[in-house]
């Protein structure tokens, strides 16, 4: 364990493997970087690997103070810098994604490439936003919480992958998950999509969104669609896992999406 003290907090993180490339791991909201944990031995024969907790999840602290994707945005470009990294993929899970293309603008200098993990691309449906509004109560955000893991692991009966989300993801509290929801119904809000959003860099990097859950062919469709008209753009749908955390799943499948781009 290697933590970095920040004004804001200690930021605890993992530093794996040798290379000129650095993959740095960012979970979604909510979310330990214990998500990596099996991923990131794979990786690290191949490239360095980074895995960091955010501010207030995980082993990483915080100040008190609410924080959005702006404040986390900061967190890993004082990461980056502070062990300095100079060609950098960010590797995101989720929701993290949309600070995934922040860092990438930030950086575009250092970041050739970013890999995104199982992210709603297109405008979510009316259901998605109510299972927002339902984890800002504090009498419901629990009940909603457990709807999505059941969503997530659609069916899945895998003891890794219940115990991350029934003990890891359950171990954040009312106060992460309310802002967890706040911050991705405002990025939709403000963008649209993540294909929007991308669409609006100037200097995009190579872009692919690697995923499992979603198993509409239109959804594919949509997303390949993109990618013919922007050439910095490619998806990968993995056949072999099923559930929101591929990664966790799949970590062999989702390293051979990665090394093939």
């Amino acid at each position: 364990m290697a933590i970095l003290p920040t004004h804001h907090g200690d930021i605890d993180y993992l530093d794996i493997g040798q290379a000129d490339t650095t993959l740095f791991l960012m979970p979604g909201w909510c979310q330990p970087k214990t998500v990596f944990n099996d991923f990131a031995k794979l990786a690290a024969e191949f490239f360095r690997v980074v895995i960091i907790d955010w501010r207030g999840h995980g082993k990483s602290s915080t100040d008190g103070h609410d924080f959005d994707g702006a404040a986390l945005l900061t967190d890993a470009l004082t990461l980056i810098d502070h062990l300095g990294l100079t060609r950098v993929v960010p590797v995101s899970g989720a929701h993290a994604s949309w600070i995934a293309v922040d860092l990438a603008e930030s950086m575009a200098d250092r970041v050739p490439q970013v890999i995104f993990l199982d992210w709603i691309m297109n405008e979510p449906a009316p259901a998605f936003f109510t299972s927002i509004k339902e984890m800002q109560r504090e009498d419901s955000w629990q009940s909603a919480r457990d709807e999505l893991y059941d969503f997530w692991l659609a069916g899945s009966d895998s003891a890794i992958i219940n115990d991350h989300l029934k003990i890891g993801m359950s171990e954040s509290g009312y106060t992460l998950w309310r802002l967890a929801g706040q911050v991705i119904s405002d990025a939709y809000h403000q963008y649209g999509s993540p294909l929007q959003r991308l669409e609006k860099l100037k200097n995009p990097p190579r872009a692919t969104h690697i995923y499992s859950l979603d198993r509409d062919d239109d959804y594919l469709a949509l997303q390949q669609r993109f990618a013919q008209a922007h050439d910095f753009f490619d998806v990968k749908r993995l056949e072999d896992a099923r559930t929101h955390l591929a990664v966790l799943e799949k970590p062999g499948d989702v390293l051979a999406a990665i090394m093939n781009k």
